[in-house]
C-alpha cells in the first residue's frame, strides 16, 4: 500500500508529459498550417496584378482586388484573417485556435503574419 502514492505521482507524470507531447505537436501543426495559408494568400493577393510584360510595362499592384484575392483565399481555407497592403507588398495575417486534447486547460490562440512582395521588371 505505501507505493499506491508513488505510483499515482509516477501516473500523474507520464500523463503531464504525454500532454506536453501531443498538445506541443498539435500546436506546432497549427502554426505551419496557419503560416502555409498566410504565405498562399499573401501570393494570391500579388496575383492581383495589372500591366503586361510584354511591352515593357511594370505590373502594377490593385490594393482593393490583391486585398480581396487574399480574403477569398482566406475564407476558402475557412480562417479567419486579415490583407492589406503596402506599395507592392500584401500582408496577411491568419488567426487560429489551436484546442488541446490531452491538457485541456485553455484553447490556444495562434496568430501570423506574412508577406508577399509583386516584383516588377
Amino acid at each position: 500500500m505505501k507505493f499506491v502514492p508513488m505510483f499515482a505521482l509516477i501516473f500523474v507524470a507520464f500523463f503531464v508529459m504525454a500532454g506536453i507531447v501531443v498538445d506541443g505537436g498539435g500546436q506546432s501543426q497549427t502554426v505551419q498550417q496557419a503560416i502555409s495559408i498566410a504565405q498562399s494568400a499573401a501570393r494570391a493577393g500579388t496575383n492581383a496584378a495589372a500591366g503586361t510584360s510584354v511591352n515593357g510595362d511594370a505590373f502594377d499592384l490593385s490594393g482593393p482586388m490583391a486585398v480581396t484575392a487574399a480574403q477569398n483565399y482566406l475564407a476558402s481555407a475557412g480562417v479567419r484573417g486579415t490583407a492589406r497592403v503596402a506599395g507592392d507588398t500584401v500582408t496577411v495575417t491568419v488567426d487560429m485556435t489551436y484546442s488541446p486534447h490531452i491538457l485541456k486547460i485553455a484553447d490556444i490562440p495562434i496568430h501570423v503574419t506574412r508577406s508577399a512582395r509583386l516584383i516588377g521588371n
